[in-house]
């Protein structure tokens, strides 16, 4: 029943990528050359991986970006395929670990595996020699831009959606409320949703942020918008007492205004007309003026954050170059001591299937690869996963591939596998097609028959236990890395960052690059906090983000009402 409504629900996108793919790679090869299909290969998986982050906001920085990771993963593959291996161990060491610090994230997804896997292919799969090497580069070079071209094709209203789908959860979930109201009903509180809601506008602005300290004022606006509607939440959260007559007609002029700013969100209205204080009650009411200020902020910020010329204008920091350069080269401890382990343990397997010319070595490396993750938590789960997925694969191969001896057969059923891959969400469901590719590329011109494909099937589960096996004793055994660890550092730093942001809250004049810096930190931190809580199941993380969401609330209330609100 699952895997038909997936098969119903992914048909057409399914379809439409691997018609892309297929046509991508096959143009690649026809005019890079053959040596260069792999390179193809690449580009269609970093294509998609991608799309976890904007860039959008500044392609040309990120193509520059991709453009120099890119040449030098190519000129790295080049140089350790074609010196001594031990002389090729420290630059296949520095490459690597570049590669996973570059792309390893303490609060948002990781991106580092797609990077790290093409690496691996480069070296494993299609290496070339230094006279192939420039014609290798030329073809980095088109594939970054096809990754900046996907971005802008498939991502350009990604922020637009995002704000809008957002705002528009936060409208409705502040329009529920005063239904629950109305009827007398108990109000359902959910200030956890809200907040993740939050930190999905934190996250959209940090990825389309020109650099560090850099946000556009319509970012500044949009991030405001949303703590002004969770504000409004939190205000009908504590409403307390009997609904009068004089509460209600206020409520339902809540409602009415939701309305308006839920029909200008969906772009059904170009304008949202300005507030009437007496329509909300008496002007000697303190909770009525108090939800006119907050819809009148509100309202403010969804006009400014729509403004193209507010989209293109950055307001200068006042802080010193040195300080910028701190925040822009902070180092992460979580991230240097994962990509030192990883990067230490694939260039020394790498070393040991160079010197031992292990046939299918690659194998071995790519489950490393794949099963070294940052928290040794999760490397278990994720080995038992390969281990499925490599069994039923295998099964499937030795069964296929047994009974169809043509190359033509063979590369169709490879194909199928590929396509198949789609339809499946879970690793286990992707990596058994990915098997059944792998071993189809082994076998397809060498092996037929039961005994030989088989063989090679029982090789390829031998080098997938061995690397398990490997990747587990690196990263749980000898050298762990928990998540109980990583969170009580994250804890030091999500409190250090909210009583920052707290006291820059009393200055009053606040530098708006340094604060909004501040606020969108302490979103992300709170969003990985919340889910490192989750999986540790520590029920303590709710108080103590409360009690850190309070202490900036009350910081922000303190403020003359001219300034930004929580």
């Amino acid at each position: 029943m699952r895997m038909k409504e997936s098969f119903t629900k992914n048909f057409r996108h399914a379809t439409l990528n691997f018609i892309f793919i297929v046509l991508f790679v096959n143009v690649f090869q026809y005019i890079f050359g053959m040596e260069n299909s792999i390179v193809g290969v690449i580009f269609t998986i970093m294509m998609s991986a991608s799309m976890v982050r904007d860039l959008t906001a500044t392609p040309v920085k990120h193509l520059c970006i991709q453009t120099g990771v890119l040449f030098l993963m190519a000129v790295a593959a080049c140089f350790v395929t074609s010196v001594p291996p031990m002389l090729a161990l420290p630059v296949n060491l520095s490459m690597i670990f570049l590669i996973l610090y570059a792309f390893t994230y303490e609060y948002v997804s990781h991106l580092y595996f797609p990077y790290i896997l093409s690496y691996l292919f480069l070296v494993f799969i299609s290496p070339v020699t230094p006279a192939q090497l420039p014609k290798r580069l030329l073809g980095v070079f088109v594939g970054a831009v096809c990754i900046i071209l996907y971005q802008l094709v498939n991502g350009r209203n990604r922020v637009v959606e995002t704000a809008r789908d957002v705002l528009v959860s936060m409208i409705d979930e502040a329009d529920g409320c005063i239904r629950c109201l109305l009827s007398a009903k108990g109000v359902p509180r959910n200030p956890e949703q809200l907040r993740a809601e939050l930190c999905k506008l934190s996250k959209i602005v940090y990825d389309r942020r020109k650099s560090a300290l850099c946000i556009s004022d319509a970012s500044f606006s949009m991030i405001d918008a949303g703590r002004g509607l969770e504000n409004l939440v939190l205000l009908l959260y504590e409403m307390e007492g009997t609904v009068t007559e004089e509460r209600a007609k206020m409520l339902r002029k809540l409602s009415a205004s939701l309305t308006t700013f839920r029909s200008y969100m969906l772009r059904e209205t170009s304008e949202i007309p300005a507030f009437s204080r007496l329509d909300f009650g008496p002007q000697d009411s303190g909770e009525a003026e108090q939800f006119y200020q907050c819809l009148v902020y509100i309202r403010g910020q969804m006009l400014q954050m729509t403004r193209p010329e507010k989209q293109k204008h950055y307001r200068r920091t006042l802080l010193s170059l040195s300080t910028r350069l701190k925040a822009a080269l902070r180092v992460s401890p979580v991230r240097v001591i994962y990509a030192l382990r990883v990067s230490c343990l694939l260039a020394l397997c790498t070393l040991a299937v160079q010197l031992l010319a292990l046939p299918h070595g690659k194998w071995l490396l790519f489950t490393v690869a794949s099963v070294s993750l940052p928290y040794a938590d999760d490397v278990g789960t994720k080995a038992k996963k390969r281990m499925r997925a490599t069994l039923i694969g295998g099964a499937c191969s030795i069964a296929v591939f047994s009974l169809i001896s043509s190359m033509t057969g063979r590369t169709i059923v490879m194909m199928l596998s590929g396509y198949l891959s789609f339809y499946f969400t879970d690793y286990s469901g992707t990596f058994a097609c990915s098997t059944v590719g792998a071993l189809g590329g082994a076998v397809i011109m060498s092996a037929f028959g039961w005994g030989p494909v088989g063989y090679l099937s029982l090789v390829r589960l031998g080098y997938i236990v061995l690397g398990v096996l490997i990747a587990f004793l690196a990263n749980d055994v000898f050298f762990p890395f928990k998540r109980a660890v990583a969170t009580r550092q994250l804890v030091q730093k999500y409190v250090s960052t909210t009583e920052f942001l707290s006291r820059v809250c009393k200055e009053p004049d606040t530098d708006p690059q340094l604060y909004y810096g501040l606020v969108i930190q302490a979103h992300l931190q709170e969003e990985k906090l919340r889910q490192n809580a989750e999986e540790l199941s520590w029920d303590g993380a709710k108080e103590l983000l409360e009690r850190c969401r309070q202490a900036v609330r009350q910081a922000h209330r303190s403020r003359p009402a001219s300034c930004s609100m929580s």
